[in-house]
């Protein structure tokens, strides 16, 4: 027999024997982060947001890792949280926005040196984003949205590329991105991924309130016009102060009462000339009324 016939009758040491279930091909089991480096890396993380919104408020020049830039990204997005929940407690629901207005600059600052650590740019990155943002009038939220979502994919690339090595126009690279040994890589996807969906909650949670004040904005609007021109209407009709305080708050029960309901201009005229002569008709109504004999 020829040796290539033994080898095709050769038993295949894969072929499961009699009696025996085939195994299936085991995946290898994914790297997992050691605890200890993790929690150094989330102590580095708030770390780095402390020392940005604090000794680097205005640092537009120099260099910032992945590490930083992810762990900063990801610690504004933890310490967005309790004040969203803070603020809805308190009845102050700006309260998250006035503190992301408060710590702009410095998270324009580290993007900014995240941009000089893969020897880019930063204006012509973040410029682009500024002018389509205020394009939105002029070629449609819709168009100005699809263009930031391409803009914002393009930037997350950017920052998730490692640091150049070559010195240059923005200084020597630093090395807390290589600290974790094995580690650094998976470390700055989770923080990658966190600071990723947190900026996802809080697009969808802006975008629901903003629909929200936006409604608020119109009802207290109109109810403010219509206010206005209860207190025109009155003082066409020569009354009081008294009488005009009377005029409105008669208005505002004829709002609640028409609340959620659609009323046409004319209606709405009908209702004001109704609340001014009903203030008109009390004060009359008090002058007409029989005084009291006075008291022996």
């Amino acid at each position: 027999m020829l040796v290539k016939d033994k080898d095709i009758l050769a038993e295949d040491p894969d072929k499961p024997k009699d009696g025996e279930e085939k195994k299936e091909p085991q995946k290898p089991a994914k790297p997992r982060i050691s605890k200890e480096h993790m929690s150094e890396a989330w102590g580095d993380a708030f770390d780095y947001y402390l020392r940005g919104i604090t000794e680097k408020y205005l640092m537009f020049r120099g260099r910032a890792s992945r590490l930083e830039f992810w762990g900063f990204m990801t610690a504004a997005g933890i310490v967005w949280i309790p004040l969203y929940f803070l603020g809805e407690y308190i009845d102050m629901p700006l309260l998250p926005y006035y503190f992301l207005l408060a710590t702009l600059l410095p998270t324009v600052a580290v993007t900014a040196r995240r941009l000089h650590d893969v020897n880019k740019n930063a204006a012509l990155y973040l410029i682009p984003g500024a002018v389509i943002a205020a394009s939105s009038f002029f070629i449609g939220i819709y168009a100005a949205g699809l263009l930031l979502f391409i803009w914002a994919v393009l930037l997350v690339r950017m920052f998730s590329r490692e640091t150049d090595l070559s010195e240059g126009f923005y200084g020597a690279p630093n090395e807390n991105d290589e600290i974790y040994g094995d580690d650094n890589l998976p470390i700055i996807k989770k923080f990658r991924l966190l600071a990723l969906m947190i900026f996802a909650v809080w697009l969808a949670v802006t975008g629901a309130k903003f629909d929200d004040w936006s409604r608020q904005a119109q009802q207290k609007a109109a109810f403010t016009t219509v206010m206005d021109r209860v207190f025109l209407k009155g003082k066409d009709a020569h009354l009081s102060p008294e009488q005009l305080k009377e005029a409105e708050q008669h208005m505002r029960g004829i709002l609640k009462q028409m609340d959620g309901k659609t009323v046409s201009e004319k209606d709405l005229a009908e209702q004001i000339d109704k609340a001014v002569q009903a203030a008109a008709g009390l004060a009359k109504d008090a002058q007409n009324a029989p005084k009291a004999a006075p008291k022996p």
